[in-house]
């Protein structure tokens, strides 16, 4: 049995934990990345925590529902409007009964580009669709691959 909660990334000057979009949810791990980028695991679901996070701060945010491990629903938005949504593992989820969504992994792509230019970030197109369509054993690996290859890197 694998991992099921909300991984939540977001820039901000302090720890996720202590925002309010994240009030009332059980932090499991929080890390830093450069340039000011956090994440956040939580035990359970937010399913409201990324529109608050990026009124917030007022940076784009994104963030993984994770399916015990098998399968991420990533939601990603940015103060623009930019807002895109993909499911990683789309063969898992489509086994778990996930409704279809409504754009290709090309269109996904662009939209994550266009996401990750307006929270400053240095993200690789060609990295973006193959983590998209990327099948690693865990959710959470693939997710990790995404942020790569958006520009949020580990430090």
């Amino acid at each position: 049995m694998g991992y099921t909660g909300r991984i939540v990334v977001a820039r901000s000057d302090r720890p996720l934990s202590e925002l309010t979009a994240l009030r009332g949810a059980e932090v499991l791990d929080e890390s830093a990345y450069p340039g000011g980028w956090r994440s956040a695991q939580l035990d359970g679901d937010l399913s409201d925590a990324l529109r608050i996070l990026v009124a917030e701060t007022e940076w784009p945010a994104l963030t993984a529902f994770i399916l015990d491990s098998d399968v991420a629903d990533v939601e990603a938005s940015a103060p623009s409007g930019v807002h895109w949504r993909v499911y990683l593992h789309q063969e898992k989820a489509a086994e778990y009964g996930a409704p279809e969504l409504a754009h290709t992994a090309e269109e996904v792509t662009e939209q994550g580009l266009a996401w990750a230019v307006e929270a400053g970030l240095l993200a690789d197109g060609a990295a973006v669709r193959a983590a998209l369509e990327a099948e690693n054993v865990f959710a959470e690996e693939t997710f990790d691959e995404l942020l790569v290859a958006l520009g949020i890197r580990a430090a």
